[in-house]
Formats: structure tokens, C-alpha cells, sequence
């Protein structure tokens, strides 16, 4: 196999950026009908990507478009750089704390929602001649 499809490409990169194989599979567009498909799937990417899985390395090491992993490790440095200041080095904990999770927002709502079921007036054996129309 000389050449990926774009599929399996997707795969790679997904499978690289420390998805599991299953979560890769399913990232990168395969169909498949239940979990134990996307298992399969990738399973078999693994045996038969396994030379492009270690090319990969080398090109995403390249500059690309910074991952959580690398925005994060940018707010820490900003963070905690003396040199910066202070607003900045505020926005940038506020930033990460945020991406951590750290605040979460509520909100509260109150009031009803009125919804009308088309059904709701049929019989049982209507309802089953629906169904078997289906």
C-alpha cells in the first residue's frame, strides 16, 4: 500500500493524537453499527497503518495548529513568567483554569414547555396500524 485514503489519513492523525483505535476509527468517518465495529475497525488499522503510524511522527512534529496540550502549556508559562504582566499573567491562569474546567456556570430556568403529541388521541390498535405501516 503506497497511499493512505483520506479515511485512513484521518485515522493516523486521530490515532496519533492519542485517541484510542476505536475512538480514531470513529473520529475519522468509518461506519460501522456498534462499538464493537469501531474495535474491529481499528484493530485492523493498527496491523495494516503500522509503517504510516510511525512515519506520522515525524510530520506531526512539524509546526501545525497548537493542541490543548501546547495552549495549555502556553498560559502556564505566561502564568508564571515574573517578566509578564500581571493582567497577562491573570488572563492566562483565568484562561487555563478555564479550560480545566475550573468554572462552571449555572443557569436557572423556570417555566413550562407545552407539547402536543400527535398520538395522543389514537387507540392502541390504531397505533399498531402505524406501526406495522411504519
Amino acid at each position: 500500500m503506497s497511499k493512505l485514503t483520506a479515511k485512513q489519513q484521518a485515522w493516523v492523525d486521530y490515532y496519533k493524537q492519542g485517541k484510542t483505535a476505536a475512538e480514531a476509527a470513529r473520529l475519522a468517518g468509518y461506519k460501522a453499527r456498534d462499538d464493537n465495529g469501531f474495535q474491529s475497525i481499528g484493530s485492523e488499522n493498527l496491523r495494516k497503518l503500522a509503517v504510516f503510524i510511525a512515519d506520522r511522527d515525524k510530520l506531526l512534529e512539524t509546526p501545525r495548529i497548537a493542541d490543548m496540550e501546547e495552549i495549555n502549556a502556553f498560559w502556564t508559562n505566561v502564568m508564571r513568567d515574573k517578566g509578564e504582566e500581571t493582567k497577562d499573567r491573570l488572563k492566562a491562569s483565568e484562561l487555563r483554569a478555564k479550560a480545566a474546567g475550573a468554572f462552571v456556570q449555572k443557569i436557572e430556568h423556570s417555566g413550562t414547555l407545552e407539547v402536543e403529541n400527535p398520538l395522543a388521541g389514537l387507540t392502541t390498535e390504531e397505533l399498531r396500524k402505524l406501526a406495522d405501516d411504519g
